[in-house]
Parts: C-alpha cells; sequence; structure tokens
C-alpha cells in the first residue's frame, strides 16, 4: 500500500500516474480544491507535463506590465501566453485522474503521524489506522509528514495575501506587476471585470498596508490568502520509504514563489522511479537555487535600484529574452541577459553590497 498524503495538485497528479495497484490518497478536507490559496497562473512550461483542458483555462495572459515605484511601465509580451486556471477545478481534475487510475479515496481524514514496525509503517489518520509501505508527503507548506520524519527542519515561509476583486478598467491579456509593494504585487485580470489582486512578504504591518492600498475600495469576492514555504536547497525529500513532493517538500521558484510546474514534475518522477526521484530532481533544485539568489537580490534592492531595472529592461533586446523564455527555469535567460547587458553586472555588484551592508530602501 501507499498512502499519499494531500490531494492537492502534486498529490493527486502523483496518484494519477502511479502504476502501484494499492494507492489511498488521504485529504484532510471534505472537499478537494478548496480552500485554495494561489494564483493560479501557469506558464508554459505545463506542456511538458500535463495538457490543462480548455474547460479549466478562465483567461490567458499574452503581456507583463511591470510597473516600478516611480510610475515608469514596461511591458513585456510574451511568446508563450500564461494560463490562468480555475484552481477548484483543476485540483478535481487531478483528483478524478487519480482515482480513474485507481486510487482510494479518504475525503475529511487528517494524518497524524506514523509508526515504523519493521520494513513498513502504521500511519495514523483522525478516522482509523493503515499499514502501509510507502509515505508520499504532499500535504503543504506546514506538512506532518515533514514533521513526523523529523525532517520538516526550521524552513521558512512568506504570506501570500490575495483576493478576487471586481475590477474596472482592467487591461484584459495582462498581468500588471508591481515592485514598489511587498517583496512585489499584482493584479491578474480574470476577464474585464474580475482580477486576482495580491501582496507577498514577510507578514508584517507593513505588508497589510500595502495589500490594503492595492486593494482600495474594490468588492472582494473571494479572499484566496495563505502561507508559502520559501524553497531550501537543503530540504530532504526522502527518508526511507517516506518522501515529500510539491510545498510539502518547498519546491518553489522564489521569484515568484509558484510551485505548481516544480510540484507537479516531482509527482512525475516519483511516480517513474522512487529509487531515481531525487537524482532527477536536482536539474530542477538548480533553477530552484538560481531563483533564490535572484529573490535574495531582489529583496535587498533600493527604490532607485529598482527604477533603475525598469529602465534596463525597457531597452527591447532586454526585453525579448524576457518574452521567449519562462521563468521557470532562469539558467535559460539569466546569462543571455547579463551577456547582452553590462549594466546589469553593475546593477548585481551593488545588490551584493546591499546584502552585505542593508542600506535604507530610499
Amino acid at each position: 500500500m501507499i498512502s499519499v498524503i494531500g490531494a492537492g495538485p502534486a498529490g493527486s497528479f502523483y496518484a494519477s500516474q502511479e502504476k502501484h495497484d494499492d494507492v489511498h490518497l488521504f485529504e484532510e478536507h471534505k472537499v478537494v480544491g478548496k480552500p485554495f490559496s494561489c494564483s493560479g497562473v501557469l506558464t508554459n512550461s505545463i506542456s511538458k507535463i500535463v495538457k490543462i483542458p480548455d474547460e479549466l483555462i478562465i483567461s490567458r495572459i499574452k503581456q507583463f506590465k511591470i510597473v516600478a515605484p516611480n510610475k515608469k511601465a514596461i511591458y513585456v509580451p510574451l511568446k508563450h501566453p500564461n494560463l490562468i486556471i480555475d484552481r477548484t477545478k483543476f485540483d478535481r481534475w487531478l483528483f478524478d485522474k487519480a482515482i480513474d487510475n485507481g486510487a482510494t479515496s479518504h475525503l475529511n481524514e487528517k494524518f497524524l503521524g506514523y509508526k515504523k514496525e519493521n520494513n513498513a509503517y502504521k500511519i495514523k489518520t483522525s478516522k482509523s489506522t493503515y499499514d502501509t509501505n510507502m509515505i508520499v508527503g504532499a500535504d503543504g507548506p506546514f506538512s506532518q509528514v515533514a514533521k513526523s520524519a523529523k525532517i520538516f527542519k526550521e524552513r521558512k515561509s512568506i504570506t501570500g495575501l490575495q483576493s478576487r476583486c471586481k475590477y474596472k478598467n482592467l487591461e484584459e491579456g495582462t498581468t500588471t506587476i508591481f515592485l514598489d509593494k511587498g517583496d512585489f504585487a499584482w493584479v491578474i485580470p480574470e476577464d474585464d471585470k474580475i482580477a486576482r489582486v495580491g501582496v507577498l512578504g514577510k507578514p508584517s504591518k507593513r505588508l497589510w498596508k500595502d495589500y490594503m492600498n492595492l486593494i482600495g475600495k474594490r468588492k472582494i469576492i473571494q479572499n484566496i490568502s495563505g502561507a508559502i514555504p520559501v524553497f531550501d536547497p537543503k530540504q530532504q525529500l526522502r527518508k526511507g520509504n517516506i518522501f515529500l513532493i510539491g510545498d510539502a517538500a518547498s519546491q518553489l521558484k522564489a521569484t515568484t514563489h509558484g510551485g505548481l510546474v516544480f510540484g507537479l514534475q516531482a509527482a512525475k518522477y516519483l511516480a517513474n522511479n522512487k529509487n531515481t526521484y531525487e537524482k532527477n530532481f536536482k536539474h530542477l533544485n538548480k533553477e530552484l537555487w538560481i531563483s533564490l539568489k535572484m529573490r535574495q537580490l531582489m529583496n535587498v534592492m533600493t527604490t532607485k535600484q529598482k527604477n533603475a531595472l525598469i529602465t534596463i529592461f525597457s531597452k527591447k533586446q532586454n526585453k525579448d529574452v524576457l518574452s521567449t523564455h519562462d521563468r521557470d527555469y532562469p539558467s535559460k535567460f539569466l546569462f543571455k541577459l547579463v551577456l547582452r547587458e553590462p549594466r546589469l553586472v553593475s546593477l548585481g555588484v551593488s545588490l551584493l553590497k546591499n546584502s552585505i551592508f542593508k542600506p535604507k530602501k530610499l
């Protein structure tokens, strides 16, 4: 028996790919897909993992508008549009694929812990106990599986404050990014009347103030805020026959803190071969590490440096690089940018100094 803890995207997708004939999928909530805390944005990278049905796609983002603190903005067209998905329907679709693959569902049943018995495990839930040979932790940023296995460590998380709001004068097909709120903030249009509006960063009064300023007097339809784990390159992915995937393994890119693509890819690697899972994920670890370093430098940028960054990216040849590469894989475009734009080297040196001396963000 294989016990998958968490019927979010990573857990359900793993169960839909696993060839073992006795897979049990445990979910603490009564309904799959609720609640959720995610912007629901997918890059074109998802197409290499799974084909998203049209009925799950709410809209397509064809360009980004990036706004500097001085209000100067640039538009970055996307060669491959981003998909805005209905996260609840997406989660349920993956869950149904798992059931179609033969998985047994256990809804409204919370994982509490386990005991190791010889070469197997006895897991305890809020309803019963089960003998199992393998445990897959896909149970989110505060993973009880990771805690029970003592591989949770002292991981860090940030807060994503986000709502679906009624919104006038939206630029359809355009995601707007603001560099002067939190780590960054966004307005993602679902159509011409509703947008996903949010900001992320370390929990603070300032972050809440930025969020409320961003929302303004707009009517909130749905709150989709939540905790987001910060990628840890030292995170242990396996202990015996216990494995972590998705948010439970902090498999998110730190630049935008999105993790759907990496969580699904991790699930696929694990389902293909549990013994090569860690090795196969290493090349993605490289991308996540680069994203982490980029985020750390971005977080020490002064207002002046953010304004300068927008000026740098206003140059057509730099925008072209951003337009043609998915942000999930920074190694494929970062080197090209540095080669084409010497000012990025100077900015990078200044940011390294910032990280040492921590100047005020003026």
